[in-house]
């Protein structure tokens, strides 16, 4: 008789409950070295390029994953957990060398494939092999791989944005990121015989053997001769070595404790240590580190001073410059460049050391909203407001011209680098502000609305109110592009709330004035404002200046009265040379923008209005942000960039 056809037996949904947690963990782990690799690009890259290829190398990964053939989890786990250690060495190298060949779009695409896409496709195939443990080949209820690949690709990207949102992580160094989830992925490898084991069992259990009855009375009488045979029993089947921890897996457990010290030496990152403890001296080049720090808004700031000549790099040398990611926030010159008319006027950081002229025109041009004619009356101006702050070169010039100085700057870096290394005196209390503009200024502004302080008309008593500013000076690019909701039009009318009737916005842009960023900057400020002058950053005229990557400066009021500007005295250039330079320069350097929109058609010009609700600022940049890279990279060598 046929034995009966036994069903298999039925997946445990406890062991499905505990593998979806698992998956889901994996996922998280993945979004989050994803999240923090792109940090660790931003520097070298910035964010525009980093970000531009990422989400299809995600995808693509993804794909990989998915449709691999199934692999070993523990060996896996153990393959991943190298990566990770891995990390902070190849993703800096493979930056180091492909942002070496000059194009920051293919040289983020070729580090991307190098060093992510082996993660990200490990970790999804282990996805889909913890997904698929507690299942049969044959069992039609197994998850598939079609749906394996949008759930992690959707996921991986998706996720990213939870993390900036977790203080612990935002200021975490991606390395230690790395590290720990490398740590991580070695210790699950190292106590795999220790967890539930997740396999499917087995289809076919052998059937217990029975055991002969015992022999009755009638049944011992035997034939003559007939010897009595002893039944048999078949001998237990030996101990599984599952039951008993292996040596192997002994070994393993006794490494759980080299990770830790293998994370804090050989696996230190190639990067300086943050905060930087002292001073760093390149070995190589005439280059010393002062400051080098985390940050969560800017990835990281620095502080660098040249102290010899470039090679192939003109005269930029002996000079003190400000680094947030791949940008330059501003610069002064230093050693035998520090040189004004007056020596007393010279600033010095917090160490002594003497600090000259700005290495960049663009922040001294800022400086002339001090010379625009106030009307009626022409009062000077009694104090500014300073919307981002770079090395504080503007802000510094106000307070020493004796003008109340608030500061807003969101990156609490940014501001100690300012005051330590650039000679920022402090602002006062109540006249530093560590925080995003936009809110600042709309609270600002309700308040001001709240208390019937508005603005009136230029006659009104409102004028000589101390609520409102006469200055305000907008400089937030940095990383090649700008915060896009601080140039809407919803932006502006909470500005102008804080604003004097006659006082003066003076906004910064860096871009090119015909791209559609520029034209969007140009029309929304039109917009906004009655009258407005534009001025470019430039030591000689330039014919072609709507057409190139330069800095550009609006001059705006709320006045109907045309803008316009006093003649400079000494008094004004604080012993500067480049001041003096900018200052009687001025009218050369201005540009008529009443035609950047003449190539559109009136109709379509609503596109550029820039709003809250319908904001394209930020992805209309990206041309210039590439550009920007470019251009920093023509700044500084590649091995200045390269140390932070």
């Amino acid at each position: 008789m046929a034995p009966p056809v036994r069903e298999p037996p039925k997946t445990s949904l406890t062991v499905v409950a505990f593998t979806r947690v698992g998956a889901i963990l994996v996922l998280l782990g993945l979004s989050l070295v994803t999240y923090a690799y792109k940090r660790s690009l931003e520097p070298l890259y910035g964010s525009a390029a980093t970000n531009q290829h990422l989400a299809k190398v995600v995808w693509a990964s993804c794909i990989l994953g998915s449709f691999a053939p199934s692999v070993p989890i523990s060996r896996a786990t153990l393959g991943l957990g190298l990566l990770l250690y891995a990390l902070p060495h190849s993703s800096y190298w493979s930056a180091v060398y492909t942002g070496r060949m000059g194009d920051p779009v293919w040289g983020t695409v070729a580090t991307h494939l190098i060093v992510l896409l082996p993660i990200l496709s490990l970790g999804v195939a282990i996805v889909k092999a913890v997904q698929e443990a507690p299942y049969r080949k044959d069992d039609p209820s197994a998850p598939q791989s079609a749906m394996t690949l949008p759930v992690c690709a959707t996921a991986v990207n998706a996720l990213q944005g939870l993390w900036p949102a977790l203080p612990f992580i935002s200021t975490m160094p991606e390395s230690q990121i790395f590290l720990q989830l490398g740590t991580v992925c070695a210790s699950l490898w190292a106590v795999e015989a220790f967890l539930p084991n997740i396999s499917p069992p087995p289809l076919n259990a052998p059937e217990p053997t029975p055991i002969p009855p015992t022999p009755s009375g009638k049944d011992k009488k035997r034939k003559k001769g007939e010897s009595e045979k002893a039944p048999t029993s078949t001998p237990p089947p030996p101990a599984s070595t599952s039951d008993r921890p292996k040596t192997s897996s002994k070994l393993r457990i006794a490494l759980l404790p080299l990770f830790p010290f293998l994370t804090s030496t050989i696996l230190r990152p190639p990067t300086l240590p943050k905060p930087l403890l002292e001073p760093y001296q390149h070995p190589l080049v005439p280059l010393r580190i002062l400051s080098s720090v985390q940050s969560s808004y800017s990835g990281v700031v620095v502080v660098g001073q040249l102290l010899g000549p470039q090679t192939d790099f003109g005269n930029m040398d002996h000079l003190r410059y400000l680094r947030a990611g791949h940008s330059l926030l501003g610069g002064v010159w230093t050693g035998p460049k520090a040189q004004y008319t007056d020596p007393s006027f010279l600033l010095k950081d917090e160490a002594g050391e003497s600090l000259g002229d700005s290495i960049y025109s663009a922040f001294v041009l800022q400086e002339v909203a001090r010379l625009v004619v106030k009307k009626p009356g022409n009062l000077p101006p009694k104090n500014a407001l300073m919307i981002g702050l770079g090395a504080g070169i503007a802000a510094t010039s106000f307070m020493r011209h004796d003008l109340d100085t608030t500061i807003v700057e969101i990156d609490q870096a940014v501001y100690d680098a300012a005051h330590r290394y650039f000679g920022l005196p402090a602002p006062g209390p109540g006249r530093l502000f560590i925080e995003d503009a936009r809110a600042w200024v709309h609270n600002r502004s309700m308040t001001m609305t709240q208390s019937s302080t508005t603005t009136a008309p230029v006659n009104s008593d409102d004028v000589a109110s101390p609520q409102l500013f006469d200055i305000v000076v907008h400089d937030c690019f940095s990383g090649g592009s700008v915060p896009s909701h601080l140039y809407t039009q919803e932006f502006w009318r909470d500005l102008k709330n804080i604003v004097r009737p006659d006082g003066v916005v003076a906004v910064n842009f860096a871009g090119i004035l015909e791209s559609q960023s520029g034209k969007a900057v140009v029309h929304t400020l039109q917009n906004s404002f009655p009258r407005c002058r534009a001025f470019y950053d430039s030591l000689q005229p330039n014919n072609n200046y709507t057409a190139e990557f330069l800095n550009w400066v609006f001059f705006c009021t709320l006045s109907p009265e045309p803008v316009e500007f006093r003649k400079p005295v000494d008094a004004d250039y604080l012993g500067s040379h480049l001041r003096r330079h900018v200052f009687t320069q001025l009218p050369a350097r201005e540009a008529d923008v009443s035609t950047i929109l003449s190539d559109v058609p009136s109709e379509q010009r609503e596109r550029y209005l820039l709003r809250d609700a319908a904001n394209p600022l930020g992805d209309w940049q990206q041309r210039e942000a590439i550009e920007h890279w470019k251009i920093m990279r023509g700044v500084l060598a590649d091995v200045y960039w390269e140390t932070y």
